[in-house]
């Protein structure tokens, strides 16, 4: 099991171990620091990040691909990379290019839509109604959000 995040990657895999009883020997967080676009990060001598603009483009996709590919090689094909707070910008388009690619999931679009929906079908059985018949309203349109929404519109059609 492997893992790529920013700041809460052990809490998730404390979760993983506690809850769903993998053994703590078979995850690994990573961090993939690309940059910052914060200039009182750069300016802060505390900041531990890499104190440079934030990487885009081909060599951003490059890194990512590379790694990827690094992870299936040490770890083999079924290797499970979770990844999440990559922003809208490249949370949609890296899980759409990976997903057919390698065993992978992205928490912020799938797994927080996917215990949501759990959530609304599970009060199904209180309201009586069916998911289609709620009307939901999402303040935002993050990575979590339009997962969720995309989720609910496939589970109510």
């Amino acid at each position: 099991l492997l893992f790529i995040s920013r700041g809460i990657p052990i809490g998730k895999l404390a979760l993983y171990t506690a809850c769903g009883g993998i053994n703590p020997a078979h995850v690994l967080p990573v961090h993939l620091d690309v940059g910052t676009n914060n200039q009182d990060n750069i300016n802060d001598p505390y900041y531990l990040g890499l104190k440079r603009p934030r990487e885009r483009g081909q060599a951003y996709d490059d890194l990512i691909a590379e790694f990827f590919e690094a992870a299936k090689d040490k770890f083999g094909e079924n290797v499970m990379i979770q990844f999440e707070d990559f922003g809208n910008l490249n949370a949609f388009r890296l899980l759409d290019k990976w997903q057919d690619k390698a065993c992978t999931f992205n928490d912020d679009i799938q797994g927080t839509a996917s215990v949501t929906l759990a959530g609304l079908i599970a009060t199904n059985r209180i309201t009586g109604k069916e998911l289609a018949d709620h009307t939901i309203l999402f303040a935002g349109a993050g990575e979590a959000a339009t997962g969720i929404a995309e989720l609910i519109a496939l589970a109510a059609s």
